[in-house]
C-alpha cells in the first residue's frame, strides 16, 4: 500500500528535530473522517476560523468553472431551500463537499499527517480528495452525477431517513421487519444508534413502532432520498461506468470503506467502492472500531461540522482523541 509521508516522527513541520517526547505522540496513526451534508453543522463561520479562507477560496474559484453556486445557499446551506429539489440537493452537496475539501486542506497545512481517511456517505468525495484518488474537479462532478442518478432513481416517490436511538440492531431490525417490512437499515453508527431509509410515510411509522418498543430518541434525517438502501442499487451501474473514463489513482494513504470496512488500497478499490456507496447500507460504528484496530489514535473531521466527533465521544470507546477543524490549535498544542 502507498503511504502518505505525513510528518515523520523526527521531523516537524518547519523542519526542526522533535523531541522524543514529540516523536513519541506522533507514532501513532492519524485518520481524517469526511461528514455527509445532511450531518449536523455546527456554528463554524467562515471567516471567523484563522487561515480558512486562504484554502477555501481557491477551491470555491475551481468549483464555479464546472458547476454554478447559489451564492445564498452556498452561504447557509442548511438555512436556505431552494424551490426545485434537485436543484437544492446539489447545492447543498456542492457546499459540503468544498467546506469538506477546504477542511482537509487546513488540516493538512497545519497537521499534515494522514495515515487513513473514510468518508461517511456523500463525504467518501472528499476523502477520495484527501487521499489524492481523484483530482477536486473529477471528485466534484462525480458528486454531481451520482446526486443526479439517484434523484432519478427514485422519481417523484417521497423518500427519506430516520434515526432510532436507544435500541440495537437487533431490537431495531426485529420491529421492522414485524411492523415495517419495507423500511432497510442503512447504517449502524452505534451499539443503540441506527439508521434507516424507505419511503418516508414508512420510516415515519418506523420511528413510532421504535419509539413505543423503548427507543430513547426518534427523529427524521433532513435528507428526501433513501440513502445506502436497496431503491437507489440502479445508481451503481451509472457511477460504475461514469468513473470508468475517470482517471482514478491509488490512493495515497488507507482509504477505509465505511461500506466494508476494508482498506482499499487500488484504483480499481476506490471505482469499485464509488459505484457501491449510495446504494448498499454503510455501518459507520464498525469503521470506527476498524480505524482503532489499524492504531489510529487520533481522528480529524474535515468538514464544518463536529457530527462524526460527537457520534464518537458518545459511542465509539476506545483510547483516541478526536478533534474538529474549529480545534486545531488545541491539537497543535497537545503535540509542541
Amino acid at each position: 500500500m502507498q503511504r502518505h509521508a505525513g510528518l515523520s516522527p523526527v521531523s516537524g513541520v518547519y523542519g526542526r528535530r522533535r523531541t522524543r517526547k514529540e516523536a513519541g505522540r506522533m507514532t501513532s496513526r492519524v485518520a481524517c473522517l469526511f461528514p455527509a451534508f445532511a450531518m449536523r453543522q455546527r456554528d463554524f463561520r467562515r471567516d471567523r476560523l484563522d487561515g480558512y479562507r486562504e484554502v477555501l477560496d481557491p477551491l470555491v474559484e475551481r468549483a464555479a468553472r464546472l458547476v454554478v453556486l447559489h451564492p445564498q445557499k452556498f452561504a447557509a446551506p442548511a438555512d436556505v431551500v431552494l424551490p426545485d429539489e434537485l436543484e437544492d440537493d446539489l447545492q447543498a452537496q456542492y457546499a459540503c463537499y468544498i467546506d469538506n475539501c477546504a477542511a482537509a486542506d487546513l488540516w493538512r497545512r497545519r497537521f499534515p499527517r494522514c495515515d487513513f481517511v473514510s468518508g461517511y456517505s456523500m463525504g467518501v468525495f472528499a476523502a477520495l480528495y484527501r487521499c489524492g484518488a481523484l483530482t477536486f474537479e473529477d471528485g466534484l462532478q462525480l458528486m454531481h452525477a451520482v446526486c443526479t442518478f439517484a434523484h432519478e432513481a427514485v422519481g417523484d416517490a417521497h423518500y427519506g431517513m430516520g434515526a432510532v436511538m436507544g435500541l440495537t440492531v437487533d431490537e431495531v431490525r426485529r420491529e421492522l421487519a414485524a411492523h415495517c417490512p419495507r423500511v432497510e437499515i442503512s447504517d449502524i453508527c452505534g451499539l443503540r444508534v441506527v439508521i434507516c431509509s424507505g419511503e418516508r410515510a414508512d420510516v415515519e411509522a418506523a420511528l413510532e413502532v421504535c419509539e413505543r418498543a423503548g427507543a430513547l430518541n426518534v427523529r427524521l434525517i433532513p435528507v428526501k432520498l433513501p440513502f445506502h438502501a436497496s431503491w437507489l442499487t440502479g445508481v451503481e451501474s451509472r457511477t460504475a461506468e461514469l468513473i470508468g473514463r475517470l482517471p482514478v489513482r491509488p490512493p495515497q494513504c488507507g482509504l477505509v470503506s465505511s461500506i466494508t470496512q476494508e482498506v482499499l488500497t487500488t484504483a480499481e478499490d476506490v471505482r469499485r467502492e464509488v459505484a457501491r456507496n449510495v446504494a448498499h447500507p454503510m455501518n459507520w460504528y464498525a469503521t470506527m472500531r476498524k480505524l482503532l484496530d489499524l492504531g489510529v489514535e487520533t481522528f480529524l473531521e474535515c468538514g464544518l461540522s463536529d457530527s462524526l466527533t460527537n457520534l464518537a465521544q458518545r459511542n465509539v470507546k476506545g483510547k483516541y482523541k478526536i478533534y474538529n477543524v474549529g480545534q486545531i490549535a488545541r491539537l497543535l498544542a497537545s503535540v509542541a
